[in-house]
């Protein structure tokens, strides 16, 4: 049985022309950079431009495709794994679409595709995304990431996500610091929740500002939960200064029971509604 052409496989209608972007075999490069906060995995595609695996601290790998100057029309373009010549049994993977934007980044793609890209290039496939052309309606523009040479790649992006922090800058300023028992004591969650947060602040020395915001649910008279809220908000401040944060980086609000995160009709909403949150900024 003849084999057919892999686009025919997917579905995808081939078009007059392809230009195809790809680097030769002998010259591809891996280049793995990162720090506490973010680890990249990137390839530079011959003539067009960088592809990139990013994983920021707390989160799952999400891809990146620039380029020095788009040849892809802005729109849906088709994802998948291909088999790589040498390779002839190997199955085409379709992943989806993906985006095309103007700008120097030109896609960007969540986890989900890109954890396929991934596990496309671990078994020897070449993730490849394909658009029409931005200067000629009847071709299209591939982009192809090679897996050569991907498997140490792997293992040295693999060592840089183990150094990355818990949490990043943003996922530690959407995390609320509970107080569900009532009263202003941290307990355990609470003091690992800042133990969290205050390893993103010893790494990163551009933090130039914490802010902590106390809130109460509504059992109790205005003042009270008020007063309430602020207690909490200095046993939050008080266990990080003394683990060395500067007391100068700190402004504080005290709000009670004036902004709710839920409704008070519940136990637990009370529960949830009995926190501080914070903020950390930069200059």
């Amino acid at each position: 049985m003849p084999r057919l052409p892999f686009a025919l496989l997917l579905g995808i209608a081939l078009p007059a022309q392809a230009m195809t972007f790809q680097t030769r075999m002998e010259n591809v490069q891996w280049a793995v950079t990162g720090d506490q906060f973010e680890c990249r995995l990137s390839q530079r595609v011959e003539g067009y431009g960088e592809a990139m695996f990013v994983r920021r601290a707390g989160e799952r790998p999400v891809f990146e495709l620039s380029a020095w100057s788009n040849l892809m029309r802005p729109g849906a373009a088709q994802l998948f794994n291909e088999a790589p010549p040498w390779r002839p049994g190997a199955r085409a993977q379709l992943l989806g679409q993906g985006t095309v934007v103007d700008g120097p980044t030109v896609l960007r793609l969540p986890y989900q595709q890109a954890g396929q890209m991934l596990a496309g290039l671990a078994q020897g496939l070449h993730p490849t995304i394909q658009r029409a052309s931005v200067s000629d309606a009847g071709s299209s523009v591939r982009v192809v990431v090679s897996s050569v040479g991907y498997r140490q790649a792997w293992e040295d992006f693999q060592a840089c996500a183990s150094e990355l922090l818990p949490m990043n800058i943003d996922q530690v300023s959407r995390t609320a610091v509970g107080f569900p028992n009532g009263g202003s004591e941290l307990d355990e969650r609470a003091r690992n929740m800042l133990d969290v947060a205050l390893a993103y602040i010893e790494a990163d020395p551009a933090i130039s500002r914490i802010q902590l915001d106390g809130h109460s649910d509504n059992v109790g008279d205005r003042l009270s939960n008020r007063e309430l809220s602020r207690q909490r908000v200095l046993s939050v401040q008080a266990y990080l200064v003394e683990r060395g944060v500067d007391e100068q980086l700190f402004t504080t609000r005290f709000h009670g029971d004036r902004y709710p995160l839920v409704a008070n009709n519940t136990a637990d909403g009370r529960a949830k509604n009995r926190r501080v949150t914070l903020r950390l900024e930069k200059d």
